[in-house]
């Protein structure tokens, strides 16, 4: 079985251990990283991560995956994807919140600051979940954002496992925990990293939605979206990005997900 991973969750341009421990015989699990990214700072910009995400679910699906996992909490471009490739699609937003929510109540903890709650508003509405979240807390401060390709930034110090955003994050699901939740959300692939570490210091469950998604699609678990609806014009958004976005270049430092980029074919 070949699983298409959709992005690495991270700066990283490989996937990261906590998914390649995943792995197992008969297992494959493939990066894929989308041709056009950039970061979704608002919903404008999520128009066009979708697209890039849809086009590389259908790449994916070209290379012959038998299954997708869309590495992000916003599970981008999602409901597109399946409506345009042959095999099953799990979104790690997606399949954190289900998991959660066959437990109770939960709450979300984030590193991004409170502007980009409208992802999660969404992916709860979207899976008419709102009632079961007790709470969304988001830890960092707006200037976060100004520090992704930094080495101070706090995708970085996940990655390096550091004392202090560990706690900080433990602090936040205890008062999650104090308002009822039953389990702890992380809300965004990029925490991955830390997720064990969290889940020891943690008296409930710990939910890590990139390792929910690809749990999901080893277990062949089904899909919400019925395979009726499906596009007749398949061909759009890889033909758009084939013939060149033109979007403006910024700098960036290996894989930045703040940093727009658009990759041809050769």
């Amino acid at each position: 079985m070949k699983i298409a991973i959709i992005g690495s969750g991270s700066q990283s341009p490989t996937l990261p251990p906590h998914l390649r421990e995943l792995a197992r015989p008969g297992v494959e699990l493939a990066l894929v990283q989308p041709r056009l990214s950039l970061f979704a700072f608002t919903a404008y910009e999520r128009l066009l991560v979708d697209v890039g995400y849809v086009d590389a679910c259908q790449q994916a699906a070209a290379e012959g995956a038998d299954a997708i996992v869309i590495n992000s909490f916003a599970d981008y471009g999602i409901d597109a994807a399946r409506a345009v490739v042959d095999v099953p699609v799990y979104g790690a937003g997606e399949s954190a919140l289900a998991e959660a929510a066959d437990q109770g109540l939960f709450g979300i903890v984030t590193v991004w600051p409170a502007s980009m709650g409208f992802l999660y508003t969404e992916r709860l509405r979207s899976l008419r979940l709102e009632a079961r979240c007790v709470a969304l807390h988001h830890v960092q401060n707006e200037d976060e954002l100004e520090r992704l390709a930094d080495e101070t930034g706090v995708m970085q110090r996940m990655a390096r496992q550091e004392s202090d955003i560990i706690r900080t994050l433990q602090a936040s699901g205890e008062k999650l925990m104090q308002q009822g939740a039953n389990s702890i959300v992380l809300g965004c692939t990029c925490m991955g990293p830390i997720g064990l570490e969290l889940q020891k210091l943690a008296r409930v469950p710990v939910i890590e939605g990139s390792v929910a998604a690809v749990r999901a699609a080893i277990a062949g678990k089904s899909q919400p979206m019925s395979k009726d609806c499906r596009t007749h014009q398949p061909n759009l958004i890889p033909d758009l990005i084939e013939r060149g976005v033109t979007l403006p270049s910024l700098p960036q430092t290996g894989d930045c997900p703040v940093c727009i980029s658009t990759e041809s074919e050769p």
